[in-house]
């Protein structure tokens, strides 16, 4: 009895998940065609010339048969090209121009097809191999170009393929097999020197404690401070990430870039720097097509919004959400989707629309309505997830240069990641800036001296519960670049010295 129906296994991209895709084809005599059912668009429903001419070109011969393809489950809408790989296999399959001893149920299929056979490239192919519902299949065929890529996972046996004539050797010869694979270490950087005036030491400390334990940080000052240099100098003394950080990281790069193996290689934390013209949409993501936005993009690595009092006040707003969770919920008509968006969020502004408000080198030619107006973009309820607020000044007379090597700080913020890796280890969290509730309490644990700080802080009635939260996590990120086990007096005090300077904002806002 020949064989009329047969089932292949695809996947495509749900967010940043795999969805796994079953392709079942129905081959019978009749009028020839060539059916996609199961709610293909797009390119998906394209699929069926570009299989028939490839197959032509390819050596093979095209059924003139009835063709009709079910892609499953068939309420999902479906909207990829790779799917025309494992069409061609089924189609060879039943017309029994491939025979293979291959268990098809636990073999993945993917790849483009190109009107001479040849397989093109896919994005996100990171994410399908790395999904947790991957791990039924034992085997991915995939394009020759992600090969690289496709290293990264550890257990399937991966065949890469640049040409459909090359299908009957893989799936019958085990020797095709890619056996490479990317073992994970940590990327350690060597940054030099670098020299900065007296006035800007202090922001460079505070950047320096708010990358080591992840607070989010504000710098105003006049134009010409340094504010955008500080944050691009900061971005280097990220630490290096973890496998999980890395895996996170490569998904999402992935998405919008087929990597090579030099990318993988040396692939860090991302520095996203969005312009002020930039909408809520690209900020936090969505669309028609659901693109991830620049929350998502900077997953794991820094957010930095140059001139943010540019920015409109509906695409501040949008980061409330991921400044205090640490991802975002997209909610549309055609899905409904969590993304990851856990980011050090840098902003840098000037005081006032001339950038001179407070200055005591330049006079400042705004009235106090066009300064509220500038300045009332930035929410209290926004302001309330920033760490530290600082004030950057320029001072015209006795500015001296002072050499600062990085490479002693980095070493100091990598020593404090691994810290917070260890006292982190089965929680939620990664650093002590992603701390809430009852939690700090319990991570930050405090000399009797240090306590008596605190408390008497507690009086203070321009500090509510939630800047006190704030004040013992910093003072836990400054403790851990010191590598000491309890808070001491003085990093509380370090600490509420940062803190105080949110007050020079305020003044500016009144």
């Amino acid at each position: 009895m020949v064989e009329n129906v047969t089932y292949v296994f695809s996947a495509e991209l749900e967010g940043l998940e795999a969805r796994i895709i079953q392709i079942e084809m129905n081959i019978k005599k009749g009028i020839p065609r060539f059916q996609i059912v199961g709610l293909a668009l797009g390119s998906t429903r394209e699929s069926g010339e570009r299989v028939r001419i490839a197959m032509e070109n390819s050596g093979f011969q095209f059924p003139m048969m009835n063709i009709l393809v079910n892609l499953s489950p068939a309420g999902v809408k479906k909207e990829a090209s790779w799917f025309d790989l494992g069409m061609t296999v089924a189609l060879l399959k039943l017309s029994g121009q491939i025979q293979s001893n291959l268990n098809f149920s636990q073999v993945l299929f993917l790849g483009e097809l190109g009107l001479d056979g040849s397989i093109k490239p896919i994005k996100g192919l990171s994410n399908l191999l790395l999904s947790k519902t991957i791990k039924r299949f034992h085997t991915v065929i995939f394009p020759e170009e992600n090969k690289w890529e496709a290293s990264v996972s550890e257990n399937l046996k991966l065949f890469p393929i640049s040409h459909l004539s090359e299908i009957i050797e893989i799936l019958q010869n085990s020797e095709r097999e890619f056996k490479e694979k990317f073992y994970f270490q940590p990327q350690k950087q060597k940054l030099g020197k670098v020299s900065l005036f007296q006035d800007q030491l202090v922001a460079f400390r505070t950047l320096s404690i708010a990358v080591a334990g992840k607070h989010h940080s504000l710098l105003i000052g006049s134009p010409g401070a340094g504010k955008t240099m500080l944050a691009k100098t900061i971005a280097d003394l990220q630490p290096p990430m973890n496998r999980k950080e890395f895996e996170e990281v490569l998904k999402i790069r992935s998405l919008y870039q087929v990597l090579p193996q030099k990318e993988i290689m040396h692939l860090n934390r991302p520095f996203r720097s969005p312009h002020h013209t930039s909408s809520d949409v690209s900020m936090i993501g969505g669309g028609r097509n659901m693109k991830v936005g620049e929350v998502t993009l900077s997953h794991n690595g820094i957010l930095f919004l140059d001139e943010v009092g540019e920015f409109k006040p509906q695409v501040i707003q949008a980061l409330r959400e991921p400044l205090e969770e640490g991802r975002v919920t997209l909610s549309r008509v055609n899905y409904h989707l969590t993304l990851p968006a856990s980011f050090l969020f840098l902003g840098a502004t000037n005081p006032c629309p001339c950038g001179y408000l407070g200055s005591t080198e330049y006079v400042c030619r705004c009235s106090p309505i066009k300064v509220q107006k500038y300045l009332s973009r930035l929410s209290g309820p926004f302001l309330d997830r920033i760490d530290f607020v600082m004030n950057i000044q320029l001072f015209s007379h006795k500015r001296e240069k002072i050499l600062i090597c990085l490479d002693e700080i980095y070493e100091k913020i990598v020593k404090a990641k691994e810290i917070q890796e260890r006292r982190y280890a089965n929680t939620e969290y990664n650093f002590n800036g992603e701390l809430n509730g009852r939690h700090v309490e319990l991570y930050c644990e405090t000399t009797q001296s240090a306590k008596k700080v605190v408390d008497k802080l507690l009086h203070n009635p321009t500090l509510s519960l939630r800047r006190i939260s704030k004040l013992q996590k910093i003072s836990r990120t400054i403790a851990d670049l010191d590598q000491s086990n309890s808070i001491d007096e003085v990093h509380v005090l370090e600490a509420y010295q940062y803190m105080s300077q949110e007050n020079f904002f305020y003044n500016l806002a009144a």
